[in-house]
């Protein structure tokens, strides 16, 4: 025969081979499925509840000083804002005072 050789209890060589390889895929994933299994019914370790408002001692100062200067340049944007809103005024002003105006209709000739 061709690539079937039989062994005594019939089935082909290549076959069992085949047969081998399959069983030990399958005993592989399964061996791998259980001890991921595993992994995840760990319960975790209780932490303690952190609190927004009850920063630890060490980032405390850090964080008010953050904040600090945050509440600063939110004032210095105002600031600024309300200087850019008057000199936007004062442009218009000059604007309309550049405008040349309108001759009268009718000119009256000078003798």
């Amino acid at each position: 025969m061709f690539l079937r050789d039989v062994e005594s209890n019939g089935k082909p060589k290549t076959m069992n081979r085949v047969f081998r390889s399959i069983l030990g895929s399958l005993g592989g994933a399964v061996l791998l499925s259980i001890t991921l299994s595993a992994c995840g019914t760990v319960t975790p370790a209780p932490v303690a509840a952190v609190h927004r408002n009850d920063p630890p001692a060490g980032e405390s100062s850090v964080v008010q000083s953050l904040h600090r200067q945050l509440r600063e340049r939110d004032k210095r944007i105002e600031e600024l804002e309300s200087q850019l809103n008057v000199l936007k005024l004062i442009d218009q002003d000059v604007e309309t005072r550049k405008k040349p105006s309108r001759p009268p209709a009718t000119l009256t000739p000078i003798e």
